[in-house]
């Protein structure tokens, strides 16, 4: 037996109980997770149904073609205006026709498309696609701004900073549920809720929080004296049940992200530093050109995580959730949940994971094709 032979059958097996873990634990739930979705199983397995679920969850088939070619389109418009750039055509002409594209292509994946698929798909799919959405776009920027201007104060600071590290890392160690919980009693509706009480610090209203399914946005409309609002600003805004949700999930998350920053800043050389003070760069000119590229690895990593934690989102959200919310606050793995506990159909959850796993796929895909590009690794 050669020596290439000898080292490939140490290195598989020195692999093998790390694959057997894996396919039991990772491949194995995955695999028959996809042969219960194409099941009616209930209790038990009940008959064979195919895609029968997934036409159920997305809609009528027929308009997941024009939303494929819509998405493409987008695409395509993406790719057109880096090709065009690079061959020296006018910046005009550029526009023109990337605008051309990357219109026709929103045109076709969301009125032909998405519009078709949300009148025949499932309610509960596309709501809790929505108010994911709304949980993501409320959650991650906050999230990384605070983190980053935390992070960037902690390292401009000697002393205390070690103090400073673990208060703002307690509230990720501390039990999600007491947390949740805890923050439950704080947005409750009554009048003498701490949030509540400091609201009406500054002379507002009481306010139902975690019982008010209306978007914040028509909240402040009613505040402001008018008496009516368009039907679609419920539906197009966050309710304030839902920004509840969203301040806890900053107030857990950004504290692990400071201290992952944190430790990204301290790893940049100091020469750099030392370098622009000596050029006589400004401090918004140090931090612009300096820490935020050398720093940019790290905010990638974290804004990927945090977008597969908040299409994820389940714990805080199952505690925090009220009826009085009704559905602006199930986002999409409370769908699934209620699919299997309450109405006890494991064929169609199972149906309903698969296109969130989809959704996560292709959403991680894009953010590393389209924000990979723009990480500094060094030279």
């Amino acid at each position: 037996m050669s020596t290439r032979s000898r080292e490939q059958q140490l290195a598989w097996g020195l692999l093998a109980p790390a694959l057997v873990v894996l396919g039991a634990f990772g491949l194995f739930p995955i695999g028959y997770a996809l042969y219960v979705s194409l099941h009616k199983w209930r209790i038990k397995k009940e008959a064979v149904v195919g895609f029968d679920h997934y036409v159920r969850a997305l809609g009528d088939a027929q308009y997941l073609l024009p939303f494929v070619a819509g998405i493409g389109l987008v695409w395509a418009a993406y790719r057109l205006r880096a090709t065009l750039s690079k061959r020296g055509l006018r910046p005009l002409y550029v526009c023109i026709a990337w605008g051309a594209v990357a219109l026709s292509g929103l045109w076709l994946g969301s009125v032909q498309g998405l519009g078709g698929l949300v009148e025949t798909g499932d309610p509960a799919l596309y709501n809790g696609f929505k108010v994911t959405f709304f949980y993501a776009v409320g959650t991650i920027p906050c999230q990384l701004g605070l983190a980053t201007g935390l992070a960037y104060l902690l390292f401009k600071v000697v002393r205390a900073r070690g103090a400073f590290r673990t208060l703002f890392f307690l509230p990720y160690v501390t039990p999600i549920i007491a947390s949740a919980v805890v923050f439950r009693t704080i947005f409750s509706p009554h009048p003498s809720s701490l949030a509540n009480r400091f609201w009406s610090f500054w002379g507002l209203e009481s306010q139902r929080w975690l019982y008010e399914s209306k978007s914040v946005v028509a909240l402040l409309l009613q505040g402001a004296g008018f008496a009516s609002y368009p039907a679609w600003v419920d539906s197009f805004f966050p309710s304030l049940a839902l920004t509840s949700i969203i301040l806890y999930n900053i107030w857990v998350y950004v504290g692990y992200d400071t201290v992952i920053l944190l430790a990204g800043l301290s790893a940049i050389p100091k020469q750099y530093y030392e370098a622009a003070e000596m050029d006589g760069a400004g401090e918004w000119q140090v931090f612009r050109h300096i820490t935020l590229p050398l720093v940019s690895p790290t905010l990638f990593f974290l804004s990927m995580v945090a977008v597969i934690g908040t299409f994820k989102a389940f714990n805080h959200v199952y505690i925090m959730r009220t009826p009085g919310a009704r559905d602006s606050v199930d986002v999409l793995s409370i769908a699934i949940f209620d699919q299997v506990f309450e109405y006890h159909n494991a064929g169609y959850a199972s149906a309903m994971a698969f296109v969130l796993f989809v959704a996560i796929l292709a959403l991680t895909l894009l953010q590393n094709r389209v924000l990979g590009r723009r990480v500094f690794y060094g030279d």
